[in-house]
């Protein structure tokens, strides 16, 4: 199976996983095969090749913690008021399509298993965000004490955070591409006896649930956007989040460039990659909001708390 064969499948994540370990193999081990794209790796030169499977290598490590800074924030707060609902749901049903597909092309199992850890994170953030939004808030509300230790105080440890950057989002960013480096370290060197797929191509259903997955990727922070310009706040969101975000589609973006400059590997490769740099573009529409909107309280006393629990802002 050639890489863009693969990325039908997956429009973000899991097409990364797919080709940044089909690149390696396809030019070290299939040298010989018959597929137009394989034929244009042959001849590469190795450091181009080496760095696009860094890339997606970083790219997939992004993708895999993305949703953890949004999952602690929203421990820390007892609350998800910050994030739209409809923004997780369709991110959900993104990649559910997604596993749909992988399943349906019987693709290699290690994409099939990271499909379904994107799956398991969305529905654990999912979960958390319903918890938050109806059931703890409502505990809240009934309670005639709303100031007990149960109740969040707005916004997190933000001036922290202005204070210290580096420790708050330096070193994570650091750690996640040396994650990815090391990952692409193990995956060249100890997959050299895995067998590629024969090249036939997929059949209609998986690509039709590609393109479904990458509509629902690249229309899923419309909402979020809404959503913070009439509340006029990103409270309640991980900045982190957003930059493990932009950095695993600019990454993604980057992997497919470098592994071929040939004018029929990119025009194949088109649509995905304007969908990844579509939900850059968005992801930096989110990152103005975060600077427009970064006046805030230090904190919100119990009346604003249930005010805000109030807000009928999905």
């Amino acid at each position: 199976m050639t890489p863009f064969q693969r990325q039908l499948v997956r429009a973000t994540v899991a097409a990364v996983s797919a080709t940044a370990a089909a690149a390696y193999r396809t030019t070290n081990h299939d040298s010989d095969a018959s597929s137009s794209i394989g034929e244009v790796a042959v001849g590469r030169p190795s450091l181009r090749l080496a760095l696009s499977g860094i890339l997606g290598s970083i790219s997939i490590a992004c993708w895999v913690v993305l949703l953890v800074p949004q999952l602690v924030d929203q421990w820390k707060l007892k609350s998800s008021e910050g994030v739209s609902l409809l923004f997780l749901t369709a991110w959900l049903l993104g990649d559910v399509a997604n596993l749909l597909g992988a399943l349906w092309a019987h693709l290699l199992r290690n994409v099939v298993l990271l499909a379904v850890w994107f799956v398991f994170a969305d529905a654990l953030e999912l979960s958390s965000a319903f918890y938050y939004r109806f059931f703890h808030q409502n505990s809240i509300k009934g309670r005639s004490h709303p100031n007990s230790e149960d109740t969040p105080v707005f916004p997190l440890d933000e001036d922290e955070k202005a204070l210290n950057p580096w420790l708050h989002y330096g070193v994570p960013i650091v750690a996640v591409c040396l994650a990815g480096f090391i990952g692409y370290q193990f995956s060249s060197d100890g997959d050299t006896n895995e067998e590629e797929r024969s090249d036939d191509g997929l059949p209609l259903g998986p690509q039709i649930l590609g393109y479904i997955s990458a509509l629902l990727y690249l229309s899923a922070r419309i909402p979020q956007i809404i959503k913070n310009h009439k509340k006029r706040s990103v409270h309640g969101l991980s900045l982190l989040f957003f930059i493990y975000s932009t950095m695993g589609n600019v990454t993604y973006a980057f992997q497919i460039i470098l592994y071929s400059s040939d004018r029929r590997y990119i025009l194949l490769n088109f649509p995905w990659l304007l969908g990844s740099l579509g939900t850059v573009l968005q992801d930096a529409i989110i990152f103005a909001q975060f600077y427009m909107y970064r006046e805030r309280p230090n904190a919100l006393n119990a009346s604003q708390i249930l005010s805000e629990v109030n807000d009928t802002t999905i």
